[in-house]
């Protein structure tokens, strides 16, 4: 039997802080009011972001989903509030980060190769693009209509492509830069058929192989770069199955996964040596090696300074990011950026 849970006057308050915020925010509707939240505003080519812009959401990020290093800046996807943002110093509370770009719908992650910075514009369907000028950040492009609620984004130096990922429609889209020129190509799609209407957070590059960790389908799906056949499909044991991303770090591959909307599962990192290891129960466990890692993890990337970062989702009354090294398989120098 499970032990009933007791709430500690500090959570109970983390609680009722929580709620004020989604209800100001409008994604808590309450039953006497029949009006739909507003989405917002979409941006436009031509818009532009001074870099020093300031964020109007100073009391903190909502619901953020990755922080990207590139070009010296750190980059952070603060998705529920609409936009994303940079710093030269990833220390800085919220309200020391400075929009890249508002008008946006729930924007998931962003990619660079040096010229654009190509923004997953998720619950828009769209990708958009930007790049620097004399005085900020300008949209250069939105192009719409790219799958359904498009997740993920990778630039890939081998191939000078950025891929991007439809999360509901199993599709990879694949762009590439003009020549001397700022606008996009879409060189091809293409469309993993089990993963159609199955719903799919993420992918990772690893050589010649994609993986794809599917909540839809409860598996992750190891994938051909070159021509996108299924290689390999390796289910997880049902307390993985909120998958968000899976990632190939040294001797070990990590997985992590969220709370489903119940709460009937805990937030982990988890490890393996081998990718059938998260289905037949020999993974481990790692989510105590980040001390007091008290939200939700999502996307990890490793900056340019070598370390790693997650953004942590409702996180001790606040969302924060968190770095770490992975040094010879440990998880060395975390550090919880609260603010």
């Amino acid at each position: 039997m499970r032990k009933r849970k007791m709430w500690s006057a500090r959570q109970i308050l983390c609680l009722v802080l929580s709620a004020v915020l989604l209800l100001q925010s409008g994604f808590i509707v309450l039953a006497d009011d029949e009006e739909e939240e507003t989405e917002p505003a979409k941006s436009q080519p031509g818009e532009v972001y001074a870099y020093d812009a300031e964020n109007i959401y100073k009391e903190g990020f909502f619901v953020p989903t990755q922080v990207y290093q590139f070009g010296g800046e750190f980059f952070i996807a603060d998705a529920y509030n609409h936009q994303i943002l940079h710093t030269n110093d990833v220390n800085n509370a919220p309200g020391g980060w400075n929009p890249v770009g508002m008008g946006l719908n729930r924007p998931h992650a962003i990619a660079s190769d040096g010229t654009i910075y190509l923004v997953i514009d998720t619950d828009n369907n769209r990708v958009v693009t930007y790049t620097k000028t004399e005085v900020g950040y300008q949209l250069v492009e939105s192009i719409e209509n790219v799958g359904i609620r498009p997740h993920y984004t990778v630039y890939d130096k081998a191939t000078g492509q950025f891929y991007v990922w439809s999360s509901m429609t199993g599709t990879m889209y694949i762009y590439k830069r003009a020549k001397n020129g700022l606008t996009l190509k879409l060189k091809s799609t293409r469309t993993i058929k089990d993963l159609n209407g199955a719903y799919t957070r993420s992918f990772t590059m690893d050589k010649n192989t994609i993986y794809f960790p599917s909540v839809g389908k409860s598996a992750i799906y190891a994938v051909n770069k070159s021509n996108f056949k299924v290689k390999a499909v390796y289910p997880v044991a049902p307390e993985l199955g909120e998958m968000v991303q899976l990632l190939h770090i040294q001797n070990y591959y990590y997985l992590v996964t969220s709370a489903d909307a119940a709460k009937e599962k805990e937030p982990m990192i988890v490890r393996s040596k081998t990718l059938a290891g998260f289905g037949n129960g020999q993974y481990e466990n790692i989510r105590d090696m980040f001390g007091e890692l008290d939200g939700i993890p999502y996307y990890i990337t490793q900056g340019e300074d070598g370390h790693f970062y997650t953004p942590v989702i409702e996180g001790t009354c606040h969302s924060y990011i968190c770095s770490f090294d992975i040094e010879k398989d440990v998880i060395k120098n975390v550090n919880h950026l609260k603010y």
